[in-house]
């Protein structure tokens, strides 16, 4: 077992947890749902090295992140300097996805991308208690999460928590390279949790994103969830 937020502070001083380029979902979610004129305010919870600040800030949009790695929050800000966008320096913070730092109804929109499943179950509850919060009326949500189908899911050595496909992470990964995220806890979600925990929203789609290694032997397996609040 790991302290998740130490892990992910030392990961980002790598060049390989700094990805460049967004995630083509998200570009896609972005592009059809708001307009580039500068005014729309959307929220990347668990922003990570920002690659999808960078996006979005690039695209006329204000970018807003929170991310409980400084060294992933320094990264960013560092970056957005040196891309001219300076202005967006201050949306950008660490914290808790359980309790956001902004105020209520502030964003048209939040892009929550590989995070919520590093939390308990209950810190999954409050995070998305206070994604509602802080988006707007008709405020839109897109957010990956791995499903309970993920490879990571109770193989190998994983410790099993109290919680109902919750686990400390620990799987030999040496196909792809040494797995970073052992020790790690994470809980993988099913159909039916999204649907509940989703239930407060409105137009929820739930679709499946897999992609595979070694020849179909190690399937990483996500949900990709969409809704607005209502």
């Amino acid at each position: 077992m790991v302290d998740s937020k130490e892990a992910w502070t030392n990961l980002h001083k790598e060049s390989r947890y700094r990805p460049k380029y967004p995630s083509e979902p998200v570009v896609q979610f972005v592009f059809r749902n708001f307009r580039r004129d500068g005014k729309e305010k959307v929220l990347d919870l668990g922003c990570g090295a920002g690659r999808h600040i960078f996006f979005m800030g690039s695209e006329k949009i204000q970018p807003y992140g929170l991310d409980f790695s400084s060294e992933g929050v320094n990264y960013t800000k560092k970056m957005l300097d040196n891309l001219d966008m300076q202005e967006y320096v201050d949306n950008i913070k660490v914290g808790s996805m359980t309790e956001i730092p902004f105020k209520d109804n502030m964003f048209d929109g939040i892009v929550s991308y590989g995070s919520l499943y590093y939390l308990s179950m209950t810190d999954i509850k409050k995070t998305i208690s206070e994604m509602k919060r802080v988006l707007r009326p008709g405020g839109k949500i897109f957010c990956v999460t791995r499903s309970i189908e993920d490879y990571r899911c109770s193989k190998g050595n994983c410790i099993e928590t109290k919680e109902k496909n919750t686990y400390y992470v620990d799987v030999d990964n040496t196909k792809l390279c040494a797995n970073s995220e052992n020790g790690m806890l994470m809980h993988f979600l099913d159909k039916q949790e999204i649907e509940e925990l989703f239930s407060d929203f409105k137009c929820l789609e739930i679709n499946k994103m897999v992609e595979t290694h070694s020849n179909g032997e190690i399937a990483d397996s996500s949900y990709i969830v969409t809704c607005e609040r209502g």
